[in-house]
């Protein structure tokens, strides 16, 4: 290959590049704001976030959910705004299996499930309706609590023996 045309190639590869890169996460601030970036680390209740080339630091409490682009299983979650859907706050921890929600029903709204995980990934605990729910429907409180439940988060020897967090859905 001359020189030229690894030149070329290289120029190309680097135009074409920026264009493939999205965001990864979507963190989302109890004040509503939305920031695109990369999660870096959640560690002793702070969340690191690369955003618009700067790192930003949150305290767990500033942050109402995050959300992950990617495939079901791979820790992602799916959430917009005003829209159906699943969002994800459990530091340090991915979702290996998405909660299934059944909404027979017209009504609609958002609830806020508190969950507690054990090092294993299982939902051991789940209390609907938390700062942030948007409804008083029992019904949709009561599926909430359901899917929340049949989530699994990846898990280990080595992880807390509980760990909390929440689970979000729109309905």
């Amino acid at each position: 290959m001359t020189n030229t045309l690894k030149k070329y190639c290289l120029i190309l590869l680097l135009i074409a590049c920026p264009l493939f890169i999205q965001a990864q996460h979507v963190i989302i601030t109890k004040a509503g704001e939305r920031l695109n970036g990369e999660l870096q680390k959640i560690e002793d209740h702070t969340v690191t976030f690369f955003h618009k080339g700067s790192i930003v630091t949150f305290q767990h409490g500033q942050i109402k959910s995050i959300e992950f682009d990617g495939e079901a299983g791979a820790g992602s979650s799916i959430s917009q705004s005003g829209q159906k859907g699943i969002s994800f706050l459990m530091p340090g921890r991915k979702v290996i299996k998405q909660p299934k929600v059944d909404n027979l029903t017209m009504e609609k709204g958002i609830v806020v499930v508190a969950i507690t995980i054990n090092k294993y990934g299982d939902v051991v605990k789940a209390d609907p309706g938390v700062e942030g729910t948007t409804t008083t429907s029992q019904y949709l409180l009561t599926k909430a609590k359901q899917a929340a439940e049949s989530a699994k988060f990846d898990g280990g020897t080595t992880m807390p023996l509980e760990q909390k967090g929440t689970i979000t859905i729109t309905f």
